[in-house]
């Protein structure tokens, strides 16, 4: 199961935190008439007309990279890391959105988000939804 890091709170104290294998950070923008969801760690993109839209395109994009890499055998297929200037988008983003927290200023607008996906060991284990299977190579 892929969650978003949304843990439960009561009276805004988080309770029972829950260990993830890995998490992928995720910068939500807008580009043109289109969401575009970019995870950082993986250089993957996802496109939707809202945010869910985009981040379920782009969970479809890291299940098949992850599934690809596992046919392949090879674990270097995974880590492939955007240019820094996205890394530095996703800080400035974040610390914006802790800013606004502790503000309480709901009147801005974020037209870039900083959102963390993270993967738990289920996921890790279950079957990717698409499959890559070794095809012979011919030349046309």
């Amino acid at each position: 199961m892929v969650r978003y890091c949304r843990q439960q709170t009561l009276n805004g104290i988080m309770k029972e935190p829950y260990i993830y294998e890995f998490g992928v950070r995720v910068l939500i923008s807008q580009e043109g008439g289109e969401i575009c969801a970019h995870a950082l760690e993986l250089d993957l993109l996802g496109y939707g007309k809202t945010d869910d839209e985009a981040i379920s395109d782009l969970l479809e994009a890291i299940q098949c990279q992850i599934s690809f890499a596992r046919s392949k055998n090879d674990d270097s297929l995974l880590p492939f890391p955007a240019p820094k200037e996205f890394y530095d988008a996703w800080e400035a983003a974040h610390a914006a959105a802790l800013k606004n927290e502790v503000s309480q200023d709901k009147s801005k607008a974020a037209l870039i988000k900083a959102v963390w996906i993270a993967f738990d060991k289920k996921t890790l284990s279950a079957a990717p939804k698409g499959r890559f299977k070794a095809v012979e190579l011919s030349c046309a």
